[in-house]
This record gives structure tokens, sequence and C-alpha cells, in this order.
């Protein structure tokens, strides 16, 4: 019943005073704004009702009366009494929610025609199912509608509100982040509104937990975007949640990303020709999005347009094979690009490359992206130039210099061969007391004349001065560059002089590629800086770089410089000899830096040039002739140069004198970085067997020495030349990276070769390929009686050379016990024919068959006619591999095999278990008594001698590793590979290495056996001890579990027709081979000096 205002106040002062105080304060401004007091009388009457509605209701109330005047100034009586009432209905749901309601409407009604009041009500309504979180999301909802419709018109806010409600019955936690997210999104694309709420529907609808990942996503990639390209890719993700059950969010974060790399007028085109693919498969439009950023560094936009239309017309003979050929996993996408591209990707020629460059240096040499060493962070910077550490070469991964495909190819393999010759021409072989072959050499006699008088200068020096007598280099290149005062200027200049000597002999030594080389040589020149721009020293610097190119006219030089010019072209000249030696170099490098060293880098005109009279190229003069005056002057240049203000230890590695205002020269293409002092030290760990017994072992290199090699080498460049905090950390962290390489380049590490070991928790999940050497296999569990998907991850890799001394060592030790085999082995050979008798036609007479002829014949019957016999011969059909433990027991002497192999010990965390290995392997160093691995080495040895003479196919694999991740499988001899040199060079390298899981490696041996079609296939273990891992066979882990693992790919090999057999040293071994082999055939060896004698004939006794 409608009451009159008293009434009204009177029934108001029942409830808390701000209510009939906000009344008071609401109803003078209305009375005075409103002529028709019936119309506040009904005003007041609806705040009365909204209060009594429940005992909270009149929070709800307070703020209806607070909103009237602000409210009243945009609505008619009429819509102003609706809009109360709808304020009224909305407080008998929850009083809550009304009063946001009331809240947001002066602001709301400020963007929001009058006609929309209760749809506005209602689609904020909707989202309120009587729960806690359903009322907090509605008033939440109610209060951004200001915000929101500041953005977006009524429409799209409706279909906004469906899109809340449909996701709020998922969840309202989802509900309530969309809603937040949204109110920053819509302003930042306005345009697009509609289109993001399409697809936001759909995702809702179909998979509603993707929602805050698909805002995110937006937020990352379209918000930057023009406005008709993030339509075009709304629509795109819209269209691929339509046609198949993928994830939006991969679309805008694969399309965002092929977006930024394709220019802005090509970007429509691109979303286009993805829809067409869209049409396809999702699946084809997900592949193509990610193989767009890769391929755009290979073609042009216009190419990638021909192969994407090449593909699209290939889909619609064969729809299947769509995603193989956008993802460039068919042949017909790989040729289709290959005939667009003049590019060359190193991946694809990698291999012709890695024995393109095995034959030229008999090496084997790994090729490698460039990219991959400066990810190391030991010392090299240059991401797309070619390079070496003197061990594996780095190449650009993609060639796109030429136009031309071809011309790209031959400038790879022009700098595939520059790199090799280093290696093969002994750039990093230097030897600083080696004599040189065309001059008298002045690096012992510098060093001399140097200390004597740094003696006289300083007087006696103490324990700590750099430039001590006794002073101790890590590289013999690093104390060839102590020499000099001008550190960045010497390794410039024997960086040119040995590039010269190295193109030289590839010139004369490598005559197929001579014509390619020179035409990269000449184009290289073009490149270069004008030397007319640069300052005088550096301009003779650039002379210098000229001439080693091959460039003879035309050369400008400083006018003030000439003589020192035609000195140093001289000079180099004189390194193009075919018999010179990186000694050689450096001697030419000491003469022609003594000539630069006192040149002023003095800022020159282009007046101040002039061109160097040619060559006379018939006068072929020694290096002596230049010598006859020069020694003493070279040795009194060098002597007045040098710098005494860091011999009291106090310099921080600033600039001495000389460095301030010299740059070195632009790289030549071709040569990339060359980094002699650092390939020395990783060269040297890598080939150390061929070192002395006293030269350089990593476990004697501490992280200081490597430190302050860095901090004094040429190489090192470093943007702060001021040794301050933020140089001394790079430096750190180089030297901390260079000794873990040094650790990995050991030969007893092999298995570190490819990188450290990555640690993978046993508990993880399957593990996948990481690259075309790397195989996962599956693990089984005994407990579980299942297998483990893809558990662990076999690395297969060649073993490096060694040098074949061991192999013939071994046989020439033990020439009487090879003599026995080969007897044992030549009775083999007869039993592989058989006298088949009673033929037609035959070698001889059957002697028996004649006897009965004619006893036929007398007896009046017709004989056999078959009276012949002949020998044929029965082919052997044997395919074996013998798989070899190289765990790190196998280190123990021979007199210590007694020791429980059980005693493991090795520690989890891997930087522990590095510092144990090392300790481990060093006392195996220490020791000159014979090892496990020497006496399974000779077995090898007599073994493979003997079986080259029986002619079966063999292999000879072995294994180690740490964790399931790290399952290192070395190959020595595969079973397609024929015998030759470098197998005895590989058995050299046979080494202690880490931990031993069976299982995986028996399943790749297995892989490697299946391929073979011989009648008699035999997996030959040879092992020390029980298997044992990380992880795999460890007290606390259940010890039998690696047992049961390897007894099952024993199994495995059996039922796919390999006849395994185990051979093991350890004494205690009966104890798990019971389990292991149980009815598979093994023998424990009571003594292991027994093993190369027992070895062949163990082998005879399997194969006859």
């Amino acid at each position: 019943m409608e009451q009159k205002k008293p009434e009204i106040r009177e029934r108001l002062l029942t409830f808390p005073a701000e209510v009939v105080q906000q009344y008071d304060e609401s109803e003078k401004i209305l009375s005075e704004r409103l002529l028709d007091q019936e119309v506040v009388n009904k005003w007041a009457q609806i705040g009365l009702d909204i209060a009594q509605v429940t005992v909270r209701s009149w929070e709800a109330s307070v703020e209806y009366f607070a909103a009237t005047p602000e409210v009243q100034r945009q609505l008619p009586s009429g819509q102003l009494l609706r809009w109360g009432r709808t304020g009224y209905s909305l407080s008998g749901d929850s009083p809550a929610m009304a009063v946001a309601y009331f809240k947001s409407s002066p602001e709301t009604l400020l963007r929001l025609r009058p006609r929309y009041i209760d749809d506005w009500a209602s689609i904020c309504r909707a989202l309120y199912k009587g729960t806690w979180k359903s009322s907090s999301l509605t008033c939440r909802f109610f209060e951004a509608t200001p915000q929101i419709l500041e953005t977006i018109n009524f429409e799209d806010f409706t279909k906004f509100g469906e899109f809340l409600e449909l996701l709020s019955r998922r969840s309202y936690d989802q509900a309530t982040g969309a809603l937040e997210k949204s109110m920053d999104l819509f302003p930042k694309m306005p345009k697009e509104v509609s289109l993001l709420l399409d697809l936001m529907g759909m995702v809702a609808d179909r998979s509603w937990r993707l929602t805050s990942e698909m805002f995110e996503s937006i937020s990352r990639n379209l918000v930057t975007m023009p406005s008709m390209e993030r339509r075009l890719l709304l629509n795109l993700s819209t269209s691929s949640l339509k046609t198949g059950d993928i994830d939006p969010s991969a679309v805008l974060e694969l399309g965002g990303k092929a977006l930024t790399i394709i220019r802005s007028q090509n970007r429509q085109k691109f979303l286009e020709i993805s829809d067409q693919i869209l049409k396809v498969s999702s699946e084809s439009l997900l592949v193509f999005l990610k193989t767009v950023p890769s391929l755009s560094e290979r073609i042009t936009f216009e190419q990638l347009l021909k192969w994407s239309e090449h593909g699209l017309e290939h889909s619609q003979v064969n729809p299947g094979s769509a995603s193989a050929y956008f993802s460039m996993e068919s042949q017909d996408s790989v040729d289709s690009v290959e005939s667009l591209t003049s590019s060359i990707e190193l991946v694809r020629v990698q291999d012709i490359l890695r024995m393109y460059c095995h034959a030229l240096s008999g090496k084997e040499i790994d090729i490698q992206a460039s990219q991959n060493l400066i990810e190391k962070n030991i010392g090299w910077f240059e991401g797309d130039l070619p390079t070496t550490e003197g061990s594996v070469i780095y190449l650009p991964s993609v060639i796109k210099r030429s136009t031309v495909k071809q011309e790209n190819f031959d400038f790879l393999k022009v700098i595939s061969t520059h790199q090799i010759s280093h290696i093969e021409f002994g750039s990093f072989r230097f030897n600083f007391e080696k004599k040189s072959t065309l001059s008298s050499d002045m690096r012992v006699v510098l060093e001399e004349a140097i200390k004597k008088k740094k003696k006289e200068t300083i007087g006696d020096l103490d324990e700590q001065s750099p430039i001590d007598s006794d002073k101790e280099f890590l590289t013999q290149i690093g104390r060839f560059f102590d020499l000099f005062n001008d550190r960045k200027l010497a390794l410039d200049v024997f960086t040119i002089v040995e590039s010269t000597r190295v193109d030289s002999l590839v010139l004369s030594e490598y005559i197929g590629i001579s014509e390619t080389y020179r035409h990269v040589q000449t184009v290289s020149l073009e490149n270069r800086p004008d030397i007319t721009e640069l300052p005088a020293k550096e301009a003779l610097v650039e002379l210098l770089i000229r001439i080693s190119l091959g460039q003879k006219q035309h050369l400008k030089v400083p006018l003030k410089y000439i003589e020192q010019a035609e000195k140093i072209r001289n000079l180099l000249r004189l390194v193009r000899s075919p018999r010179v030696t990186v000694e050689d170099a450096a001697e030419i490098t000491i003469r022609i830096y003594s000539v630069l060293n006192p040149v002023e880098n003095d800022e020159l005109q282009e007046k101040d040039f002039e061109t160097l009279p040619e060559e006379n190229e018939s006068i072929d003069q020694p290096l002596e002739n230049f010598e006859d005056n020069l020694l003493e002057e070279i040795m009194d240049q060098f002597l007045n140069s040098l710098s005494f203000d860091n011999l009291d230890g106090n310099d921080e590695g600033g600039e001495t004198e000389g460095e301030d205002d010299y740059s070195s020269p632009q790289e030549v293409d071709y040569r990339g970085e060359f980094k002699p002092e650092l390939s020395e030290l990783l060269s040297q760990m890598e080939f150390s067997n061929e070192l002395a017994a006293d030269e350089l072992d990593s476990s004697t290199i501490t992280q200081e020495q490597l430190q302050e090699m860095m901090e004094n080498s040429p190489e090192m460049e470093l943007e702060n030349e001021e040794m301050d905090d933020a140089t001394k950390q790079k430096i750190q962290e180089m030297a901390e990276n260079l000794l873990k390489e040094l650790s990995e380049k050991n030969p007893d590490n092999q298995d570190f070769r490819d990188g450290p070991l990555q640690h993978v928790e046993e508990d993880g999940g399957p593990l996948n390929a990481t690259n075309q050497n790397s195989f996962p296999y599956d693990e089984w569990d005994f407990r579980a009686n299942s297998y483990k998907s893809k558990w662990c991850l076999v690395n297969e890799k060649i073993m490096t050379d060694g040098e074949p001394s061991f192999y013939n060592q071994t046989l020439a030790e033990n020439s009487s016990l090879m003599n026995k085999i080969k007897k044992q082995f030549e009775l083999v050979v007869p039993e592989m024919y058989r006298k088949q008798k009673r033929l037609i036609d035959g070698e001889e007479h059957d002697l028996d068959a004649v006897l009965e002829a004619v006893v036929d014949l007398r007896a009046g019957v017709s004989p056999d006619e078959k009276l012949y016999w002949r020998r044929n011969k029965t082919e052997r059909s044997v395919a074996v591999s013998f798989l070899l433990d190289m765990s790190a027991s196998t280190a123990e002497a021979i007199d210590e095999n007694r020791k429980s192999n059980d005693d493991w010990g090795a520690p989890d965390d891997p930087v522990e278990y590095m510092a144990w290995l090392r300790s481990r392997r060093s006392e195996g160093l220490r020791k000159t008594y014979k090892r496990i691995v020497d006496v399974e080495k000779e077995g090898i040895v007599m073994l493979v001698n003997a079986l080259e003479a029986l002619g079966d196919t063999y292999g000879i694999f072995g294994f180690s590793g740490y964790g399931r991740e790290n399952v290192e499988f070395y190959v020595i001899k595969d079973l397609e590979e024929k015998y030759s040199e470098m197998v005895p060079r590989r058995i050299d390298r046979i080494a202690p290495l880490h931990a031993t899981r069976m299982g995986p490696a028996i399943r790749h041996t297995i892989t490697k056996l299946e391929s073979q079609d011989s009648r008699l296939r035999i997996l030959f273990l040879i092992s020390d001890g029980r298997p044992q891992d990380r992880g795999y066979s460890r007290e606390g882990v259940e010890k039998e579990y690696a047992v049961h693992d390897t007894r099952k790919a024993l199994l495995e090999a059996r039922e796919k027709g390999i006849i395994p057999f185990c051979l093991t040293v350890d004494k205690s071994g009966h104890d798990y081979l019971k389990v292991m082999m149980d009815d598979f055939n093994y023998e424990v060896l009571p003594d292991i000096n027994q093993l190369p004698e027992r070895l062949p004939q163990l082998y005879k006794n399997l194969t006859t």
C-alpha cells in the first residue's frame, strides 16, 4: 500500500540512521527539481520497499537514495521509477547485487540509453546463481559496466555478458579473471571486440580451461598489430576452433611469431594463404605456422607463397600428406624448397661436408653450426662466422651469400676447406722452441733478451712477477704472444700470416678446389673496407689482408709509409712457400710486427695515400736477405716498446701503450674467427695422447690459470678493456665454461664430447630424441611388470681416433698367442667345405659309386650314372656384435679386481659426481700396471686380427653413461664397416667412463643386428660387473631392477633370433648372472689375464 512521505520517513527511522539521512538529502533535491510530488512520493515508497526486503537490504536503499540525484538528471520521471523498481527486484535476489547496481548507475547511464536499463540489469543478473562466488562476480560486473561501455557498444556488451555467463557455469574464478583481463584488453583493440568475443565464446563452450591462456596469448600477440591483421588472425583462430579440436592460442602464438618476420605489406596475403591451409586441416595450419619462421630465413616471401601453393595442390591429391608437407617432413616439400631457394642450409649438407673434411684430413671431424660454439661461452663471439677450436668445424647455419645456389655451396665448401686446413696443416700445433725452415729464429732470443731487459730495469723479480723466468704458459702460442707489447696487433698480424700460409697450401695441395677458392677470395676482396678511409696503422694492416687475398694492383698505402708497405708485402710473400710451417708464420709475424708497431695510427686524408708500386714476382728473395741489418734493429724495437707498468701485479688489465687507438680489422668472411690460443688449448686435450707424457692434462689446469690466460689473451673481444667488475665476471664465467669444456675434451671423458651431463630425474617422463644420433628406448620395470615408455636415451657416436701403437704393440707382445689363435681359426676354414657324393659331374670319381657300378654291370643291371663327387663350399653366415662395458670400474688395476663390484659409490649430484670421477680416474693415472680395460682391449685386438682372416661380419661397440638420458654408445667398428686403419686407432681410445646401464645399450645393439641377414646373429657382451647406474641399481633403489631390465633386453634379443652371450670378469658374477642370464649361456672368467686367449676360443665355440 502506497504511503505518504511523512509516513515513509517515519518508517525509515526504524533502520540505521544513514538511511533516513541519505533520504532527506536526496528528497530535498528531488522535490526542488520535480513539479509532480506524486512522483517523489512513489520514489520514496520504492526506497522504503527496498529497505524492507531483507535484514541487510537497507544498504541497497541507502545507495538508491544516494544515486537518485545523478540518475534523475538523465532519466524522465517514468524511467526513474522503473530504474528504482529494477533495483528493488535485484535486492530480492541479493542486497549486495542491488548495491552494486545502484552505485554503478550514475556513470553507466552516461553511456547507456535509458531503454537498455532493464536489459543491462538482466545481463548482469544472469550471472547470479545464489552462491557467494556468483554474487561476487555479478557485483563486479555491475561495477565494471561504466568502464566497459567506454569502449564497446551495448550489442557487444550483451555478447560479453553471455560469454561470462557461459564461462561461469564452468568456473567462477575463470569468469572473474576473464572480466578483469577484458577490461584491460578492450581499450587496446576496440574495433576487434566483437571478433574477440566470438572467439572467446567458442573457447568457453569447447575448452573453457584455455580461457586464461587465450587472454594472455591475445595480449602478447595481437595488441601491437595493426587492426586489419588482428582481424584476420582472430578470424583464423576462430575458424581453426570450428574446424578441428586444437588450441586456438597456439594459432595466435605461432601466427603472431610468423607475422613478426613477414613484412607488413605481405601480412594480409600470408594470413589469407594460412586460411586456405586451414581448410585442408587445422593440424596442417599449426605445422605451417611453426615452419614459417625458420623457412623464411632461407626463402623470400614470394617463394614461400609458391611453396605453400604447391603444398595446397599436393593436398588436393593426397589430403593426408598435407601435415607432413607443411612441416617439411616430406621429400616433396624439401624438394620444393630446394627448387625455390638459392640458400644452403647446413643441416642438409652436414654429412657431405663431414665426409669431405674426413677425406681431406683423414680425421673424424664433426661439423656443427657456429651458434653452438657461441652458446658454450668459452671465448667465441661471432655466430655467423666459420671457425674451429681444433676438433670441430663450426659453420653458419644458413648460407645465402649469393642468389645462385651453386655459388653458396661453393662458398660453404671453401670455408670448410679453410677451417679443416688449419687443423690439417698444423695451425694449432705451434711449438715455441721448434726451429723454423725459412730463417734464423728470433723467438727464443727475444724471450731471453726481454727477460734480461726487465731484470735490468726493475731488478730481481719477486715470486709473483708475471715475467718470472719460471713463468708457465698453458699454450705454446700464448708464450709466443707474451713477447709482444701490443698483443692485439700481434694477433691480427699472426692471423693474416697464418691464414695466408694455409690458403697457399690449400691452393697447392687441393688443386680441384683452387678455382673456386680464388673466386671466393676475389669476392671477399670486393667486400673489404676502403683503405683510404682508415687511419695509418689500420690501413697498413688492411693492406696486408688485401695482399693475402691476392690483390696485386691498385693497392693504396699511406704516402708516409710506402717503405714499410713494401717490407711487409715482401715478408708476406715468403709465407706462400709450400714448405713453410706455423713456426715460420710466427717468425714472419715478428718481423712484420716490428715494421707496423712504430707506425702512429693517425687519421689521414685521401690525398695522403698513394698507389703501391707493383711487386716484381720474378725475384724470389729468401728471408735472410731481409735480415742482414734487421735483427739488431728488430731486437731494439721490441725492447724499446716494452711497458713495465704492470710488473707489480696491481695493473687491472688496462690498455698498454700502442693499443689505445688501434682497432682490429674486419674479418675476412671465408676465414672467419681464428683463435689460435684457445684452439691450441682445446685441441691438445682432444688429441692429448699425441703429446708427451709431461704435457698438458686437464686435471692439472685450474680456473685461476684460465682466467689469467683470458685476461692477457688478445683473443678476448671484451667490450670494456678496463678490468672492471663486469668484465671480471664475464671472464670468470668463460673460464668456468672453458674448464668444463677441457674436462669434456679429455680422452677419458669421451661421453661428454657433445655437451655436459644433463640431469633428468628418474621419476620424470618419456624422453625424445635430441638429434639424429640419439635413440629413445623403453625400459622394463619388473615391479610394475610393464615397460616404461621411451625411458632411456641412447646417444650414438663414433669413437674418436687414437694411435695405432696399442694395437701393433699388443700383436707384437703376444705373437705366439696370436699364432695359436690363428691356427685355431684356420681349422674352422676346412669345416666350411663339405664333400657331396653321387653327382653326374664333379672333381673326381667317387670310388664307392664306381665299384657299385662295376658290380651292377657284371650283374647285368644298368649302373647309376652318378659316379663323381665335389667339395661344395658352405658359406658361413655369421654376424656378431661385441658390446664392451666401459664403466669407471674398468679403471681398476687387475690386482684390485677382488674388490666388490657392487661398491658403486658415485654421488647423485652431477657436480659432485664429476669430482668423484676425476678422483677415481686420477688414481688410475698413477698406476703403472694393467687395468681391466687394458686387458679387454688386448682381447679385442686378438679377436679382430683373427676375425679378419675368417671373414665373418662383426661390429665392436662400447657403452657407458650417467643416468637414463645419457646412455653413451660408442661405435669402434660398425657391422657394415670394412676394417681399416681407423679401427686400431679407435680401439686405442677405449677408456673407463661412467656407469653401466646395460638394458638400453643391449637394445640398441639388437637394433643394429636386426638389419643383418646372416643366419647366425650373436650379441657378445663383455662386462666386469653387474649393471648399475644412477636410479638404476643402487642401494635403496631396488638393486635387482637393473638385473631384471638387462634380462628382459636379452629375452628381446632371443625373440628376434639373436643369440646373447655374456662374458664377465667379475668373480662374484654368479650371484646376479643366475638371475640375469638364467637359461642363457654365460661364463665367469676366474682370471682376467686369460681374457685375450679365452675370447677367441669362446667365439669359435659359439659360431661353429
